[in-house]
């Protein structure tokens, strides 16, 4: 899937527009580049900027574009700017597959090679865990997608490894496993599985091993929801722990483009608070079908007015329970919720999608009414 010149002025508008929202101001100009700072609330020491383009005629466009969402992945929560790493993701490189390459560190792989019960539990549940992610990106389940998901998974292959530490590298060749359609729905490309995959990945690296933080902070729970199911955690999950290995560094190659994230030094407490997180979202998180919820909007977002991606958030009772509802609307349905919104009416929504105890997110919007 090649991206229009169109498709990629969208989203440098997309991004330039939460650059400003989010209250980065835009100063210097070069070359058809413009370079935003941020504001001094984020505590972002020394010189650091976001570059965009201004030009949509930039060869280099998508990929100024890809880096400026994946700085922006390093300082928001993944709930807030995943869409755009996504699809940033998508509209790179197609011409070369992507990968997902891992270092093991440890004592048992200083001369280049690695215990084969290790290699054996990483490329097994890496497999399962690409798998999931596609499954999950794809999102509701049916025949239909889980035969996508596993040849997916199926056409992934796994690269000749490096001395030194050991190396893994596990190559996704680009494929679409999702066309878009006249309803609003957006293709899915294979680079944008591998971007949630390790968006994933990172979020459990930085946010839970490196970190320790309330797993029922708002901005965790708004992530774990955007990023994973509970299958594909206790995949990812085995990906980091089961090697047994002193260390694990990623990376993510797409294009030329190249994200790293890293466990640090997998103590015996880090391990042990990844799988106290595993548990709580398993009592937490589940997938349900037919959720029915109405209630007040309490905030509207659109940062793509032609791309049929409207953000939506109502807060409901649900089953006794006060609780926020989020989904993605059409172009008519959020007008009409502009319109419910302006005029003080509730809002009904159905579909399926995650819920927590306190939090909806509804991936599939099969109806939206008005009261």
């Amino acid at each position: 899937m090649n991206p229009t010149p169109q498709e990629l002025t969208q989203l440098s508008e997309r991004l330039r527009t939460f650059l400003t929202e989010s209250g980065w101001s835009a100063g210097r100009q070069t070359r058809g580049v413009t370079f935003f700072y941020p504001p001094a609330d984020l505590g972002i020491e020394g010189k650091f900027s976001i570059a965009l383009p201004d030009e949509t005629s930039r060869t280099e466009m998508a990929g100024l574009l890809y880096g400026a969402a994946t700085s922006l992945a390093e300082i928001y929560d993944y709930g807030s700017v995943g869409n755009f790493l996504s699809k940033a993701a998508a509209f790179s490189d197609l011409s070369q597959p992507s990968r997902i390459v891992t270092r093991f560190i440890d004592d048992t792989t200083r001369r280049g090679v690695v215990p084969l019960a290790s290699i054996v539990s990483f490329t097994a549940n890496m497999a399962q865990g690409l798998y999931r992610s596609a499954k999950f990106k794809l999102g509701v389940e049916t025949k239909e997608t889980m035969l996508i998901a596993q040849k997916f998974a199926r056409d992934c292959v796994f690269l000749q490894t490096a001395q030194g530490s050991f190396v893994a590298k596990v190559e996704v060749p680009q494929s679409i496993l999702k066309q878009g359609d006249l309803f609003g729905a957006e293709p899915l490309v294979s680079t944008e599985v591998c971007s949630s995959f390790f968006s994933a990945i990172h979020f459990l690296n930085e946010r839970i091993v490196g970190d320790d933080g309330d797993f029922e902070s708002p901005e965790v729970l708004s992530s774990a929801i955007a990023l994973f199911d509970v299958e594909l955690l206790e995949s990812l999950t085995k990906v980091v722990v089961t090697p047994e290995m002193e260390t694990m560094e990623f990376s993510l190659e797409v294009g030329n483009q190249v994200r790293k994230s890293s466990t640090g030094r997998l103590s015996d407490e880090k391990k042990d608070r990844l799988k106290e997180f595993v548990e709580f979202i398993r009592d937490q998180l589940r997938g349900e079908n037919d959720l029915n919820v109405s209630g007040s909007i309490i905030e509207l977002r659109s940062r793509d007015p032609e791309g049929n991606r409207n953000y939506i958030r109502v807060v409901s009772n649900f089953h006794g329970d006060r609780t926020f509802v989020s989904a993605t609307l059409t172009n008519e349905q959020y007008q009409r919720a502009v319109d419910a919104h302006r005029n003080k009416r509730q809002v009904r929504l159905k579909g399926n999608g995650i819920r927590l105890k306190t939090q909806i997110r509804l991936l599939d919007v099969t109806e939206f009414t008005t009261n």
